[in-house]
């Protein structure tokens, strides 16, 4: 039988170095998969380039903006009241964008593309986020051109598109980027405060 002579220099043991360092490296491929995806969710979207923070006359039409619908860029120096807006007054595009920069969420929705049961399942649900503490919610009906699926998701940089009212969806994303914007504690308040 063979006995293990040991060098006695209490030096270090490099596979236990090797894979401390390989645990290490993992850690950190996870931490920038889970920044660079939005949170890690199936929902987080799809980041879009930065098409500035400028602002414009309030009216004016905005762009040129780098995804449809815009998710930075030029945009109205007054943003827009947080709720339901209707086939009849539809928010504007150009006045949306400081909206998100402010850390917002906006659900649009392609009339001719969205069942009148889906448009009321998307006013319940976001009726209910406005009146929670996380409030900065805006559902408006889209009339820009089509962007190829019923509904888009916009936060700050950040585009989901949707073939259903998937409010778990929408929630999932808002997780991901609510707040998350250049100017997150910018206004209006709450509705009703």
């Amino acid at each position: 039988m063979q006995r293990r002579v040991s060098s006695g220099g209490g030096g270090l043991d490099w596979r236990i170095v090797a894979l401390g360092g390989a645990v290490v490296l993992a850690l950190v491929v996870v931490v920038a998969a889970l920044l660079f995806t939005g949170g890690g969710s199936a929902y987080a979207g799809t980041i879009e380039p930065d098409a500035g923070r400028t602002h414009i006359p309030d009216g004016s039409a905005g762009g040129p903006y780098t995804s449809v619908p815009a998710t930075s860029g030029p945009h109205w120096a007054d943003p827009a009241n947080w709720g339901i807006y209707t086939t009849s007054a539809p928010l504007a595009e150009a006045q949306s964008v400081h909206n998100l920069e402010h850390g917002g969420i906006i659900v649009w929705y392609q009339p001719s593309k969205v069942s009148s049961a889906d448009v009321t399942k998307l006013e319940e649900w976001v009726a209910t986020q406005v009146a929670s503490p996380r409030f900065k919610f805006i559902l408006s009906p889209w009339t820009g051109p089509d962007f190829g699926h019923p509904i888009a998701v916009t936060a700050w940089r950040w585009l989901l598109y949707l073939d259903t009212a998937n409010t778990d969806a929408i929630g999932q994303f808002a997780d991901a980027h609510y707040g998350k914007s250049p100017e997150p504690l910018g206004g209006p308040p709450q509705p009703g405060t």
